[in-house]
């Protein structure tokens, strides 16, 4: 996943989802910055040594008094709990972006973290309190390092939008599939242009006036935002959020093109899609957005785990469903294989 701004918007989806864990592990991390001290406080201690004797009985008061209430807030969950939570995060991380291995730092210390917290649970010894204390400082420093640069990233990318012709508003498409060959990339591009031009005729605009508009693409993960006429993008829009369900089940082969079109009509975005077509004396209008909508919906092709509109997830595929990193690595390197092939068999029939 290379495309910045897509990956930006969904690690900082995926820190959201798992609010729970990190509330706990940034309440721990907020209470062990109270542990520094000031060096005025220990340079006004003066050289008497009852001074100095009374101030270490305070400093010793003050850290049992936030060890007592670091550990009242990793008593708040329950060990079993944290385990859960940690693995969930952990398992969403690998799936996330391939780097979040057994040598990425941040899931070294979230493995870590779970055993941990349960010793400091238990309260065995004092500098257990320590111990967790300073792996939630880690996963902490860790995670906002990675947000902060999120969005710095969404961020420029906002700057650099381009004023909106009048009427005029952004479809943004993003997926985390990769297409490596030109060919199949301008035919997403195609395919995209062809359902809009088609439900531009069921409003009865001239799309010939009001052109679909490229404002930026991106590869890697595959992202491009496009500007169209307002009432259109919205209708697409709608469209493809509203069947977002029936895409996924498409894709993984568990329905038919028959069934996914049966489905789709059902759909409230679809629906009012044809009322419209019916206001404009336009016959037969499904067959028509289906004559576009389905070559669009194909070419997200199985490898496709996320289908994003507008910054908002409309395909998800569940854990068992989703390709692991080994088998999408060796799809990229079949196709690699067959390229090279045909390069060599054409250089031998030279």
């Amino acid at each position: 996943m290379k495309n910045f701004y897509f990956y930006s918007k969904q690690f900082l989806r995926l820190i959201d989802k798992h609010d729970e864990l990190l509330q706990l592990i940034y309440a721990v991390t907020e209470k062990r910055n109270s542990f520094i001290i000031e060096p005025e406080s220990i340079l006004n201690v003066s050289n008497n040594q009852g001074h100095q004797a009374a101030a270490l009985i305070r400093l010793q008061k003050n850290i049992n008094d936030i060890n007592s209430e670091i550990l009242e807030i990793i008593r708040s969950m329950r060990p079993n709990r944290v385990y859960d939570l940690v693995n969930s995060f952990i398992q969403d991380l690998n799936l996330f972006d391939q780097t979040y291995n057994d040598e990425n730092i941040l899931i070294k210390e979230l493995k870590g973290f779970s055993e941990k917290h349960t010793d400091a649970y238990s309260e065995k010894q004092s500098s257990l309190i320590f111990i967790v204390t300073e792996s939630s400082f880690k996963i902490t420093q860790t995670i906002d390092d990675s947000k902060d640069k999120s969005n710095f990233v969404i961020r420029e990318f906002e700057k650099s939008s381009k004023e909106l012709p009048v009427n005029y508003i952004k479809l943004r498409i993003g997926t985390d599939q990769d297409i490596p060959l030109v060919e199949d990339f301008i035919s997403v591009f195609k395919n995209l242009e062809d359902l809009y031009i088609f439900v531009c005729y069921l409003y009865k605009v001239d799309e010939k006036v009001n052109h679909l508009i490229l404002n930026q693409v991106s590869t890697g993960s595959w992202y491009t935002e496009i500007l169209g006429i307002k009432q259109v993008v919205i209708s697409i829009e709608n469209l493809l959020k509203g069947i977002g369900g029936f895409i996924r089940d498409l894709i993984t082969g568990k329905i038919e093109l028959e069934k996914f079109e049966n489905d789709c009509k059902k759909a409230e975005a679809f629906i009012n899609l044809m009322a419209i077509a019916k206001e404009h004396g336009i016959n037969n209008a499904e067959l028509g957005v289906f004559k576009h909508l389905n070559p669009l919906v194909e070419s997200f092709k199985n490898d496709t785990t996320i289908l994003e509109i507008n910054d908002e997830e409309v395909l998800k595929l569940r854990k068992i469903d989703k390709l692991t990193l080994v088998e999408r690595q060796s799809k990229r390197k079949e196709l690699v294989e067959k390229i090279n092939l045909s390069i060599e068999a054409k250089k031998a029939k030279e």
